[in-house]
């Protein structure tokens, strides 16, 4: 008799840890998918915010950054709020500080390819008026080979936003199996639905190359042309050739200059 209470103590005891093993493991898997789920929406919000961005129109309304980085801010930091189910856990603050910080990284991308595009887009290119003022042309000039290096930060932008999340995932405190889901997560839920646009960095240097020329050919000529009332008189013809040519490359290259910047990502 005494044998069996302790066999069937032994059972129920055996029966106890497994149901709680069970319910720990559960509990575990809940709290990983809770986790992926969120950094693949923060992820996702990014590459929304992208696409706000490159569907602008930049000459109409060359000032959009600004606005669009504090809607993706203010869409990042409501996630932990609205996907949270019950109480808050260690890898689940864990989760949330590393959307914030990607959400910054993102944000600071935008503006590198982005903000300075607005720049650019507010000057009057093309007005020759431009030649008369040299703290415009020095801005000009500065604008240009600002967004040159945003040209070459919009052509590598899948790149880095993959290589910044694995970075922010791998160098965190996730355990081992949360990493694994959350890059399973965001791959299949997000990345795997997004590619390359067809954007052209190499038109959109040749672009900027071209409008750098246009005004350096005339800056460096002032005696080959007058500036009246907004209109250039040339006392050179070959000068004129030249100037023309370029002038008309840059006016017919504007509107596949902007579109390009329409094109960094697209969905698939």
């Amino acid at each position: 008799m005494k044998k069996i209470s302790i066999a069937t103590l032994l059972l129920l005891g055996v029966f106890t840890a497994l149901f709680f093993y069970e319910r720990y493991s559960e509990q575990n898997e809940q709290r990983r998918q809770q986790t992926a789920t969120l950094l693949s929406r923060c992820v996702n919000e990014s590459l929304l915010s992208l696409f706000r961005l490159q569907a602008n129109d930049w000459r109409r309304q060359s000032g959009f950054y600004p606005v669009e980085a504090q809607r993706l801010s203010e869409n990042a930091a409501a996630l932990p709020g609205r996907l949270l189910e019950g109480e808050s856990f260690p890898e689940w603050q864990v989760a949330v500080d590393i959307c914030e910080e990607f959400t910054d990284h993102s944000n600071a991308q935008h503006r590198i390819i982005f903000n300075t595009l607005g720049k650019f887009a507010a000057l009057p290119v093309g007005d020759n008026r431009l030649l008369d003022d040299g703290r415009a042309r020095r801005q000009l000039r500065r604008r240009a080979g600002s967004l040159e290096v945003g040209a070459r930060a919009a052509d590598r932008y899948l790149a880095d936003l993959k290589r910044d999340f694995a970075q922010l995932v791998s160098s965190s405190g996730l355990s081992a199996a949360t990493k694994l889901q959350v890059e399973h997560e965001v791959n299949a839920e997000v990345l795997d639905h997004y590619r390359k646009g067809h954007y052209s960095l190499s038109g959109v240097l040749a672009h900027l190359e071209r409008v750098k020329a246009y005004y350096s050919l005339l800056v460096d000529n002032p005696r080959g042309w007058t500036l009246r009332t907004g209109s250039l008189y040339f006392h050179d013809r070959a000068l004129r050739r030249e100037v023309e040519q370029l002038n008309s490359a840059v006016l017919q290259g504007e509107g596949e200059f902007f579109a390009n910047w329409a094109q960094v990502m697209e969905s698939q």
